[in-house]
């Protein structure tokens, strides 16, 4: 009986770390890694229900910030790096920690795989402030990453895009401040696959 408990205790310990380990939010760190990620094809779920949304977004058109509307499908797996660039509190200047990570993301972008794609860089906020406040913000972060990239790494303008998403696009609920920071990233992806 004795053994019976502990195996079942074992079991549900097992079942309920795999739910943790699969909400588990991983961002890629090293070049090698954001190749990998960024070349591996779109996973599509299935699913009964669609779950396409549309939702407003900045974009630079006519080189200024225009509201613009996207199509999010979530059934749709598309690579991306999720990175955890770190800005300075309200604003969109980098923090110097931040360019070790995005030294890796220019080396990934110069490699043979990607060197010749068109990338889009999305910049998201936590849903601190309001909605128009943080889709500004966060194309403001997207700009100042792209301009880092640029300068640093002596790419063609052409070769990057940036949106800002704002507070949209979650990574996890907004209800503690460990989550919050989790939410506030950059993402890249290939235009046009």
């Amino acid at each position: 009986m004795i053994q019976k408990t502990a195996l079942l205790v074992w079991v549900a310990f097992l079942v309920s770390t795999s739910f943790l380990w699969a909400d588990e939010v991983r961002f890629q760190t090293t070049s090698d890694e954001m190749v990998k990620e960024l070349t591996r094809p779109p996973v599509k779920y299935r699913s009964f229900t669609s779950k396409k949304r549309t939702i407003a977004v900045a974009e630079r058109i006519n080189n200024k910030m225009e509201k613009t509307i996207v199509v999010v499908d979530e059934n749709l797996d598309v690579p991306k790096l999720k990175i955890r660039i770190e800005f300075d509190y309200d604003s969109s200047a980098l923090k110097k920690s931040s360019y070790t990570l995005l030294k890796e993301v220019g080396t990934a972008l110069m490699s043979n795989a990607i060197k010749d794609k068109t990338i889009m860089i999305n910049g998201h906020t936590d849903s601190d402030g309001t909605q128009a406040y943080n889709l500004k913000l966060s194309f403001d972060r997207a700009d100042s990453v792209k301009a880092y990239l640029i300068a640093a790494f002596n790419l063609p303008e052409n070769k990057l895009q940036i949106r800002g998403y704002g507070e949209l696009l979650p990574l996890k609920p907004n209800t503690s401040t460990d989550n919050k920071q989790i939410n506030r990233r950059v993402e890249f992806e290939i235009v046009n696959r």
